[in-house]
């Protein structure tokens, strides 16, 4: 069974024109937690325990100090009250968000992060192995258009995994109403819904994925924690939610690049999108 957050709790980022951006804004814990945790979590810690029974090799990757662990542990209870033991598995289960560590390693005659764990059950089309080992530069290597991204990417480390904790969310379209999208996974594809679609609704077809992501800096210990939150909604009730959101998800994408449609596998649907989307009510 599909796991999906109620629609009004959903965030909602869209904005035009659409642009491959940081989008990076600084997280104030005294009113915006680093963690989300709702009445979901037992749903998501079912869902994370299959994906270990089944694809384990997938989903933790690499090595995590036990000093790093205990400090997640140590934030997750002071925010949320609840107390995990710092270990891999306790946190992965525990927390309904992904979490990956960074080391801050000298490369040459400066610092520079890299993955050197990860504990990714619900990845969005990518695989968590081709990232162990990589910095910021290689990992945005494949996202089109990642001009902004990479131009940016010092100043991005520094920000958000050496000085504060920040918040960002990334959403997009998905047939595949499953918490994990790995790419070996044979999740529901694009040309699946459109030749199944006929004369039916493409919109009810579909559903909002939105990735809230948060950083944790660790300056003292040179690491730097980046926690991914999933939540996906049917989209219908997500445009339902406020009036205008149809039209504001038409402009974005519009707005968006031949690159960037063709990234996330929209191409061919985008006609009947736009369709759709100009007569929702």
């Amino acid at each position: 069974m599909p796991i999906f957050t109620p629609a009004p709790l959903i965030p909602w980022t869209v904005a035009s024109p659409f642009k491959m951006r940081p989008g990076l804004s600084r997280l104030e814990e005294e009113t915006t937690r680093l963690f989300q945790r709702d009445a979901l979590a037992a749903q998501y810690a079912e869902r994370k325990q299959q994906l270990l029974n089944e694809h384990r090799q997938r989903v933790l990757l690499g090595e995590a100090e036990p000093q790093v662990l205990v400090e997640i542990a140590q934030r997750y209870q002071q925010q949320t009250g609840i107390q995990l033991a710092a270990e891999t598995e306790a946190l992965t289960l525990g927390m309904q968000e992904d979490f990956v560590i960074l080391h801050d390693e000298l490369q040459g005659e400066s610092f520079d992060m890299r993955t050197r764990f990860l504990s990714v059950c619900f990845p969005s089309n990518w695989s968590p192995s081709e990232k162990l080992g990589l910095n910021f530069h290689a990992i945005h290597i494949p996202v089109a258009d990642n001009a902004l991204l990479q131009a940016g990417a010092k100043g991005i480390i520094d920000l958000a995994f050496r000085k504060n904790t920040m918040l960002r969310h990334v959403w997009l379209l998905t047939p595949n109403s499953d918490l994990p999208s790995h790419p070996l996974q044979r999740a529901r594809l694009w040309a699946d819904v459109l030749q199944q679609v006929d004369q039916g609704s493409l919109l009810e077809q579909l559903y909002f994925r939105v990735e809230r992501q948060t950083t944790l800096p660790l300056p003292d210990l040179k690491r730097g924690v980046f926690f991914i939150r999933v939540m996906i909604a049917p989209l219908v009730e997500v445009l339902r939610v406020e009036p205008e959101r149809a039209k504001q998800l038409a402009e974005a994408l519009r707005s968006m690049s031949d690159n960037i449609l063709a990234y996330r596998g929209m191409t061919a649907a985008l006609p009947r999108l736009l369709q759709e989307l100009e007569c929702f009510d």
